[in-house]
């Protein structure tokens, strides 16, 4: 349970400092407004998901305040959308987008499957390591149509 705790305050550090590492200084208005329209429809999705028990997390900080995970949800997640966001090339080949975009869901969902097979920070309780797979390839999906609607014609 210790380590558990111990995890989400990394991903803290690991989200805060990664944001302020990773994003170029030109692009930082950017990242921060991927960051909170992926938390916006993440928030959606997790309380489809939550609500429905689809999934769980048994520990996580603010148990009283909601049963969703506020630090993988709302910081970890969107840091990285955000990176996978600002770093994309928009103008690249079909393949290279699709690729790029396959390669960032498969980690995020190797990453909750780690947490999920090796602490009790999240549970899958009826969905599948592929369903996991779909709807965080789902919540990547129509973030990056929100924010490539947003910055259409923008350079």
């Amino acid at each position: 349970m210790q380590m558990d705790y111990f995890i989400l305050i990394a991903m803290w550090i690991i989200g805060i400092i990664g944001f302020i590492v990773f994003i170029p200084r030109k692009e930082k208005r950017k990242g921060i407004l991927v960051f909170m329209i992926f938390q916006a429809i993440i928030w959606l999705c997790d309380m489809f998901s939550f609500s429905n028990n689809l999934l769980s997390a048994p520990v996580r900080f603010f148990p009283k305040a909601t049963d969703l995970t506020v630090t993988i949800n709302y910081l970890f997640y969107p840091m990285l959308f955000s990176l996978y966001y600002v770093h994309m090339k928009a103008n690249g080949s079909l393949k290279y987008r699709i690729t790029y975009f396959l390669i960032w869901v498969s980690s995020v969902t190797l990453f909750d499957m780690l947490i999920e097979r090796h602490t009790n920070l999240l549970e899958y309780d009826r969905i599948t390591s592929f369903g996991m797979w779909v709807y965080n390839g789902f919540i990547f999906f129509m973030s990056q149509m929100c924010c490539s609607w947003f910055y259409r014609g923008r350079k």
